[in-house]
């Protein structure tokens, strides 16, 4: 009974799969501006057509049944193009007020298809319209799985009892009929759950991208850059030698909770400005509470060394205000050329290391 549960769940999660509403306006305005362009298309054709045929071969247009089809075909797709043309420029209402637009034009534009291929049928032609449009349709105009099903499923049965009411549907192999309707039927399934990954994946990508953009990537207790501003700094040290050093304030923690938050951004300030003094201003970071990353780009290693050796001597006249106590750090570094993200954070732990096996 579970197993059979499970199926179940699957199916008809299968056939009505959740999408966040945003994305379904994405597809709700995917498919009006299909139709907006099918029908665009099918009216200009369609008119063509029927000049062509006046000018060249009028005893086509004799026949009962092309004139009236031919301003069937053409009214329907001109209001559809009208409605769609509407619903796209209509700034006060959401896609999804206008989806009825699209599933009309699917159904009308059917139902002239078979109309003509059942005039081709009986006058013993190959049906070939009925066909082409139920492809064309289900490759432009994406359906939720439940809705294709009986739009699609109804389609080829409705137009198979209607061949079937006049001869018995004599010249259709069945087998092969079925077997096209369900592949018809699987193929715009497919299609509308890929195109819903797609934009599912689309909006993932926007909603982190607005998260980062709204990240502060500046810190105001040193005035120094974050960890977050090192993502859009990375192009200016990549496949550039760079000397990484990591330092870490010991026992901040203890510091805060001994004398005070004051205490320790104030210390936290005098650290940043030696930092910003000695070593680089702009490609400096406050890289966690109590810890900094300073990158020293483009430099030799030698040059690096007296700088840095410059900068331990002026941290060791800080204090923590007040108590005439010295700050007490621990630091590490590496260097190389990062190529991408990751050998620059491999540079970073590198140094990270050092400095843990330093302390």
């Amino acid at each position: 009974m579970a197993t059979f549960s499970k199926y179940w769940n699957k199916i008809k999660d299968y056939l009505n799969p959740y999408i966040h509403q945003s994305i379904r306006e994405g597809l709700y305005r995917k498919n009006i501006q299909s139709t907006h362009d099918i029908a665009l298309a099918f009216s200009v054709v369609e008119i063509v057509v029927l000049i062509y045929y006046y000018l060249f071969k009028k005893e086509v247009l004799s026949s009962s049944f092309v004139v009236p089809s031919a301003i069937y075909a053409l009214a329907v797709s001109i209001l559809a193009l009208i409605a769609s043309h509407y619903a796209l420029n209509d700034s006060k209402h959401p896609f999804s007020a206008y989806r009825n637009v699209y599933v009309a034009y699917f159904i009308t534009f059917i139902i002239y298809g078979m109309i003509s291929s059942f005039y081709e049928y009986s006058h013993g032609l190959q049906m070939f319209i009925f066909f082409a449009i139920i492809f064309c349709l289900v490759n432009f105009i994406l359906l939720p799985p439940a809705t294709s099903s009986v739009l699609i499923w109804g389609s080829y049965l409705i137009f198979y009892m209607v061949l079937h009411s006049y001869d018995g549907a004599k010249k259709i192999n069945l087998f092969n009929y079925i077997i096209f309707a369900l592949l018809t039927l699987i193929g715009s399934f497919n299609k509308y759950r890929m195109q819903a990954t797609e934009l599912e994946r689309i909006h993932r990508i926007e909603t982190m991208n607005d998260m980062l953009q709204n990240v502060p990537v500046h810190d105001n207790i040193t005035n120094m850059k974050n960890r977050y501003a090192l993502r859009d700094d990375f192009t200016s040290y990549q496949n550039h030698h760079i000397i990484v050093v990591m330092l870490d304030l010991d026992e901040f923690k203890k510091v805060n909770e001994d004398y005070g938050q004051s205490a320790g951004d104030a210390i936290l300030a005098q650290v940043g400005s030696c930092i910003k003094t000695y070593l680089t201003e702009s490609h400096s970071y406050r890289y966690g509470s109590d810890s900094f990353l300073i990158i020293l780009q483009d430099i030799e290693l030698s040059d690096a060394l007296q700088r840095l050796s410059i900068w331990e001597r002026n941290m060791a006249t800080l204090s923590i205000p007040e108590l005439n106590k010295p700050i007490h750090y621990t630091s590490g570094y590496s260097h190389g050329t990062p190529r991408d993200e990751d050998e620059l954070r491999m540079l970073i732990e590198a140094a990270d290391r050092k400095r843990r096996d330093f302390s």
